[in-house]
């Protein structure tokens, strides 16, 4: 496998969103034989390029937090893709909870 340059994610969204501009101006115009392409085709194109760069801008949103889960052991990772839902409930439970006793206690 040969070794690719690494782009940063703020990097690859440019370049996505480069060629979506570049393919949106290319629709409905004499574009060279080499970059000739039906309609039908150029649209979908269009619309790929947008998702893989909407992609791209969620991971870069999103990084911090996929960079912390990453750095957890394998098993809390499986642990977490297994069980986050309930666990996250279980969090938000103690959550309350704390919040209830630092504030003296429940209403009576």
């Amino acid at each position: 496998m040969t070794d690719l340059p690494k782009f940063s994610l703020s990097q690859q969204i440019e370049a996505v969103r480069f060629a979506e501009t570049r393919q949106r101006a290319l629709l409905g115009r004499n574009a060279s034989i080499k970059e000739m392409r039906s309609e039908a085709v150029a649209r979908l194109d269009m619309q790929r390029l947008g998702n893989a760069a909407r992609t791209l801008e969620t991971l870069a949103e999103n990084a911090d937090a996929i960079r912390a889960f990453l750095k957890l052991p394998a098993e809390a990772r499986e642990a977490v893709l297994r069980h986050g839902e309930t666990m996250a409930q279980m969090c938000l439970q103690l959550a309350s909870a704390e919040a209830v006793a630092k504030a003296g206690g429940p209403v009576r």
